[in-house]
């Protein structure tokens, strides 16, 4: 357990690996089941105990980076140490609310997933905004304008198709290789959208750096519970309305029924 300091307010934190990174944590002993085991015990007593647990997890390249740059071995205590008492936003992290320790692993490998993909659209920013300084805050606020249009055509349409929202999601190529893929659930309260800050967040970073780096890719946006996939090439054209969503994106909405795909309706286009 870590008091780092959060930019919002304190809270207790637990930095976690998976098994592939078992070697980074200081005195590991034993199989990884039986670290973990011990991870989610601390997890449960901490929320018996009334304590908000904030967890992080470790992307293992950005932290031998992090020790490489602060001249430290990320195979040793100290580099472990500073990597749990850098400052983290809140809105990196995750709280542990009780789930199984099944569960709080899949988590914590998905936030895994997304702490790597923002590290790569940060590549993709800095290296664009060496050039041109403006860049990134064009792409963010580009980017927003479409969640925001996706949004409220979930809210538009989550009557119609019955269920309680929508979903967006988005998956980009540059070159040959992944930049990033991302999927955020859209609640619909009454006339009201919800979506978590985090996931507005990366998203919009994901579509910003995809659009900034030209790759390639697929949006698409699926609204309650029977409504067909609306979909959008993402390139050098901007977002382009397709019907093709099955070529990157599984060829289902993810509860086992066929996907039905359309194209998805006009989008603010980048200038």
């Amino acid at each position: 357990m870590s008091d780092s300091s959060l930019e919002d307010e304190r809270a207790s934190m637990l930095v976690a690996v998976d098994e592939r990174d078992l070697r980074f944590v200081p005195q590991a002993r034993g199989p990884f089941s039986a670290y973990w085991r011990d991870v989610h015990d601390r997890a449960v007593r901490a929320l018996s105990a009334g304590d908000q647990l904030l967890i992080a997890p470790i992307v293992d390249f950005a932290y031998v980076r992090g020790c490489e740059e602060a001249g430290l071995d990320p195979l040793s205590e100290r580099g472990f140490r500073a990597y749990a008492r850098r400052r983290f936003r809140r809105a990196e992290l995750w709280s542990f609310a009780g789930e199984t320790a099944d569960e709080m692993l899949l988590q914590m490998k998905r936030e895994q997933h997304a702490w790597a993909m923002a590290v790569r659209c940060r590549k993709v920013f800095d290296a664009v905004n060496a050039q041109h300084p403006d860049a990134e805050a064009w792409a963010r606020t580009y980017s927003t304008g479409v969640v925001t249009a996706l949004v409220e055509e979930v809210v538009r349409g989550a009557a119609a198709y019955g269920g309680e929202g929508g979903r967006l999601a988005l998956a980009t190529k540059a070159s040959d290789l992944e930049l990033g893929r991302y999927a955020v659930p859209v609640g619909v309260v009454g006339q009201q959208a919800d979506v978590l800050d985090r996931d507005r967040e990366r998203f919009i970073a994901l579509l910003g750096a995809s659009l900034i780096a030209a790759s390639s890719g697929v949006l698409t946006l699926m609204v309650g519970d029977d409504g067909p996939v609306q979909v959008w090439t993402v390139g050098q054209r901007g977002l382009v309305p397709s019907e093709h969503g099955e070529l990157i994106l599984e060829p289902n909405d993810g509860r086992g029924r066929s996907a039905t795909y359309v194209p998805g309706f006009p989008l603010p286009q980048p200038v």
